[in-house]
């Protein structure tokens, strides 16, 4: 059972991910952010860039939320969400090898021009795709920037995505990975 600590973050990020606020993750709220991180960097609906960040999407949803999807509606209400990220939280290294997988698709989908790091600009863009303002970003993202760079590094995002999954600690920096969960 989830402790609150992990259910506050989790339905955080769950309601962060419902991009057209009707109670579920879909396809769609992917599909969506996708549309939005093109439109935001000038990509149009005929280009390889476009074609690959949709694709990028899609992709996550089908191997990561789709699973979620107990009574196969088409949708991932936040029950499901919840009852899927506690049984792979108890499977150990299964658990960390899906949220590294996971994460490093998103970083894949953050980094605007794939130089292996992710700036606050970055970051914002990502979070404008789905919806949520500048100051959030700016909020998760001076949490991470441990260095104070400007920069995350892949291995750094990767592992505060772990510790957002993973650890009960909410001093833990990734913790905040989507800004506050209160």
């Amino acid at each position: 059972m989830l402790s609150e600590f992990m259910n506050n973050k989790l339905t955080n990020y769950f309601h962060l991910r419902d991009l057209d606020q009707d109670g579920f993750v879909a396809q769609e709220d992917w599909e969506g952010s996708a549309r939005n991180l093109a439109e935001i960097r000038g990509w149009q609906p005929d280009s390889e860039e476009y074609a690959d960040i949709v694709a990028k999407h899609v992709g996550i949803w089908t191997t990561f939320w789709k699973p979620a999807d107990l009574d196969n509606d088409g949708k991932v209400a936040l029950d499901e969400y919840l009852t899927l990220t506690d049984t792979l939280r108890k499977r150990g290294s299964f658990a960390q090898n899906v949220i590294l997988d996971l994460f490093g698709a998103i970083f894949d989908i953050i980094d605007r021009d794939a130089d292996g790091q992710i700036t606050f600009q970055d970051y914002t863009l990502y979070f404008n795709a789905w919806g949520l303002n500048k100051d959030l970003a700016q909020q998760a993202f001076s949490q991470l920037d441990l260095s104070g760079d400007g920069r995350l590094s892949r291995s750094s995002f990767i592992q505060f995505s772990s510790n957002f999954f993973i650890s009960n600690d909410p001093a833990v920096p990734g913790s905040r990975l989507f800004g506050p969960y209160e």
